[in-house]
């Protein structure tokens, strides 16, 4: 659906989002300190959105940031690109690899965190890790695959290399970022 720009832009969104909410959260993630709504912890939707979440609480803060994003990503229908199943799906499959990216460099960026500190014992709220790596990651980009599974048996093959060329751009883009801020929190650069 999207050019090799429409992954360059998730990055760039990423990008500001994590240095956006370095701004509001400070030292601590999930909104733990914010003054924002919260459902009573039993209730319904907030026992649903912890069990999908991995144990997060729900908060107005994250309902508010992630439609943004959803609606950020919906941009290009209004621009002029046709709505189809096929490219909802592509913008849904965008959405949770932008949210992983978009997560990693805010513990990148953050100074009370940087590459050294992206561990479970440092990190709350990522509950349950898989080596090195938060589950929810591998379980975001488990979703996008097979959304960009289903969009490809309708759509056609050039959705799973759409799907690469954005994953492999916003890995490499992070890759990167990641090395850059390891070095320079090391005064090598």
């Amino acid at each position: 659906m999207f050019s090799i720009g429409y992954a360059v832009y998730l990055f760039i969104i990423a990008t500001v989002l994590a240095l956006l909410e370095i701004q509001i959260e400070g030292a601590q993630g999930w909104a733990k300190n914010l003054p924002c709504w919260r459902p009573n912890p039993d209730s319904f939707i907030a026992r649903s959105y912890a069990r999908v979440m991995s144990g997060k609480s729900l908060t107005g803060y994250h309902i508010a940031m992630f439609s943004l994003v959803l609606i950020t990503l919906h941009i290009p229908f209004f621009a002029g690109i046709s709505w189809g199943l096929v490219k909802q799906l592509e913008v849904f499959s965008a959405f949770f690899l932008l949210t992983i990216c978009w997560d990693f460099l805010w513990f990148i960026f953050n100074p009370h965190y940087g590459p050294s500190r992206f561990k479970a014992e440092y990190i709350w709220w990522h509950k349950n890790w898989i080596g090195y790596v938060p589950a929810d990651y591998l379980g975001g980009i488990t979703v996008s695959i097979i959304l960009t599974l289903i969009a490809a048996a309708l759509g056609g093959i050039n959705v799973l290399v759409w799907w690469g060329i954005v994953f492999g751009i916003l890995s490499g883009l992070t890759l990167v970022t990641y090395l850059i801020f390891r070095l320079l929190r090391k005064g090598w650069v």
